[in-house]
């Protein structure tokens, strides 16, 4: 009877260690980091003769579980050790000079932890069949910019690799941190009230001053307020235009290019039916929310 009653409190210990733990991890969760550093050994204790259980690339996107109670000293740098969880679930130690950790408690950590959590987290792109990773976290022309991937590892890859990278601006907008623009292309600059976000084929021309109507987005279910957006595309408003292209345009399409430079505001179109042939060049300089032709 005695054996009974142990195996009871035993059993009943058990679930409450369980408990606890699932509880604590749960919460601990709450905590990122990015990876600063290219093969980031990953360690099974922290110190610098423990095993390597892992690799960890530069950018990569981890929680944060744990941190050591002091400093340790490893050649000429003296920091932390943090227990980190991959998106493959699996646990390690890294030592602080590796890890970039996103503190919360501060600005602008908080809005970046609030950035990773609604663009990552809740949006489930960390997880065993992805590598996710966060390329910059920046506060700019208060704005605050997430720049990051979430792509589909080869060994998971049925039908090509899925996923894509994104860059997505927040603001705060009285009393809420919104999102105003969420897109897949990555290159941008701050001029005056407008945000222009280009590539060699299309530049995005975002009004800060001007907000759009709401067209049944966002991309998931959070507070936003998108920026009204024009465009200037190649194809559409230079390609499609052009004589020589007609019955060529696919070729015009990918042979052309547009080149924009973010110190004068200027583009340069080079106009191509075939690889290493310019047919023409144009110029076309930015000017109060348009891009104008310089004759």
């Amino acid at each position: 009877m005695k054996l009974k009653h142990f195996y009871i409190i035993m059993a009943i210990l058990l679930c409450a260690t369980i408990y606890t733990w699932a509880d604590k991890d749960k919460e601990v969760q709450k905590e990122y980091c990015i990876i600063q550093g290219d093969d980031v050994n990953m360690r099974m204790q922290p110190h610098v003769k423990a095993k390597v259980i892992g690799k960890l690339g530069k950018y990569e996107f981890v929680y944060c579980i744990g941190k050591t109670e002091g400093k340790d000293k490893v050649g000429e740098d003296e920091e932390y050790w943090y227990k980190i969880r991959n998106c493959d679930n699996k646990e390690g130690w890294v030592f602080g000079k590796y890890i970039q950790y996103i503190d919360g408690t501060k600005e602008p950590d908080k809005y970046y932890k609030q950035m990773i959590e609604i663009e990552i987290v809740d949006s489930n792109f960390c997880k065993k069949e992805y590598k996710c990773k966060i390329y910059k976290l920046s506060k700019e022309n208060n704005h605050y910019i997430i720049d990051f991937e979430s792509k589909q590892k080869l060994e998971y890859a049925k039908y090509g690799v899925m996923g894509g990278r994104w860059l997505s601006f927040y603001k705060i907008i009285g009393d809420q941190f919104v999102e105003t623009i969420h897109t897949s292309d990555h290159k941008y600059l701050f001029s005056q009230d407008y945000i222009i976000i280009y590539t060699e084929q299309a530049i995005r021309i975002y009004n800060t001053k001007k907000y759009r109507e709401k067209r049944g987005e966002p991309h998931v279910n959070i507070p936003y307020k998108y920026y009204d957006c024009t465009g200037f595309y190649l194809y559409q408003d230079i390609l499609k235009n052009y004589d020589e292209c007609k019955g060529k345009e696919l070729d015009c399409d990918f042979y052309s290019n547009m080149e924009f430079n973010p110190e004068t505001l200027e583009v340069t179109v080079n106009i191509r039916k075939e690889k290493g042939k310019l047919l023409k060049q144009e110029k076309y300089k930015f000017k109060d929310g348009n891009f104008v032709k310089v004759e």
